[in-house]
């Protein structure tokens, strides 16, 4: 025999209304995340079988490579924030040949969803092709795209310019003053909007940016990177790097020319991914912060269900990870 949602309630002692508003994914702002755990754990351990039928939503990954480090991290974060609001998680992968909008109107007109999250390199394009499948989906970016061509447009804002003040502002309060940048392609804005907030932190504090300190390359080598620094006889204390991919080649390259991390230079890189941990030393990394990240993506799955509006939310909580790679200098 099932059990029902009363005895759930009885069980954990609890209105039965909460019960049922959490069984049936009902939005409801008095219920807290804590409260919501509760209500599905039990049910899970007494058995409760649930027949109403699970949104699905599909995790489009587009333009991007699908064993990039970078997405794996933000994964985590998606697939229990969905979890949470008991759908289905589907996944779409399109990688970025020239025929791919052609795949993605193809998938999007055969495929019966409730909403779109989409991750990697989306263009003008794209957001076309979503449009014409009248599909509310939900981007994530470092700018807003502005105006929201219709109600299915759903965004979350990280604040890169804020990280990146805040990370060299870390390196500034440690003493550093040469503080190098290490970046990817100028023609993703994610670096753009780095670089600025990079510059800003610099000129708030009676810095004045060095552009020979700025280097950059598509490809994101921090071995490259550091090798053009040595070349071009600029000095520096510390880095920041585009990504912890980029730092962990940082690190290497002073390994092998003998130069000591953190004692002679400091590695600061952005996000988290398992290179964080394979390196030694363990390394330093600044990302917005994954609470209020996680907050922002359930807010906004629950928009793509329930609601018909265009909204934008902006994530700019900024929380640091480790010390090992960073060297107070003063």
């Amino acid at each position: 025999m099932s059990v029902t949602k009363k005895q759930i309630a009885d069980h954990l002692g609890i209105s039965r209304t909460a019960v049922s508003l959490v069984l049936n994914n009902s939005p409801s702002s008095s219920i807290s995340h804590e409260t919501r755990d509760r209500i599905l754990q039990a049910a899970k351990e007494l058995g409760y079988k649930d027949t109403t039928p699970r949104h699905r939503l599909c995790l489009l990954l587009i333009n991007m490579e699908v064993d990039d480090p970078r997405f794996m991290s933000r994964l985590d974060v998606i697939t229990r924030a969905a979890d949470r609001m008991q759908c289905d998680l589907i996944f779409k992968y399109i990688p970025q040949t020239n025929d791919s909008i052609t795949q993605l109107t193809h998938f999007l007109h055969t495929t019966d969803l409730a909403g779109i999250i989409v991750r990697g390199l989306y263009t003008a394009e794209t957001i076309q092709a979503l449009e014409q499948a009248a599909v509310p989906y939900l981007l994530q970016s470092f700018e807003e795209h502005v105006p929201a061509p219709s109600s299915n447009m759903r965004q979350i804002i990280y604040d890169q310019s804020q990280v990146a003040y805040t990370a060299t502002k870390r390196l500034i309060d440690l003493g550093h003053r040469q503080i190098a940048l290490f970046l990817g392609s100028i023609d993703l804005q994610v670096h753009v909007v780095t670089l600025r907030g990079y510059r800003q932190a610099l000129i708030d504090h009676g810095i004045t940016p060095n552009m020979g300190l700025v280097q950059s390359c598509k490809e994101e080598d921090g071995y490259e990177l550091c090798r053009r620094l040595r070349i071009y006889e600029v000095p520096y204390t510390a880095i920041l790097c585009c990504n912890t991919i980029a730092q962990f080649a940082a690190l290497q390259w002073h390994k092998d020319h003998s130069v000591a991390v953190p004692e002679q230079v400091s590695l600061l890189g952005f996000g988290a991914t398992s290179l964080i941990n394979a390196s030694t030393p363990v390394l330093s990394s600044v990302r917005v912060d994954s609470d209020e990240m996680m907050q922002a993506m359930m807010k906004q799955i629950e928009g793509l269900l329930t609601e018909d509006q265009a909204t934008t939310l902006y994530v700019d909580k900024v929380e640091f990870l480790g010390k090992a790679t960073l060297y107070q200098t003063r």
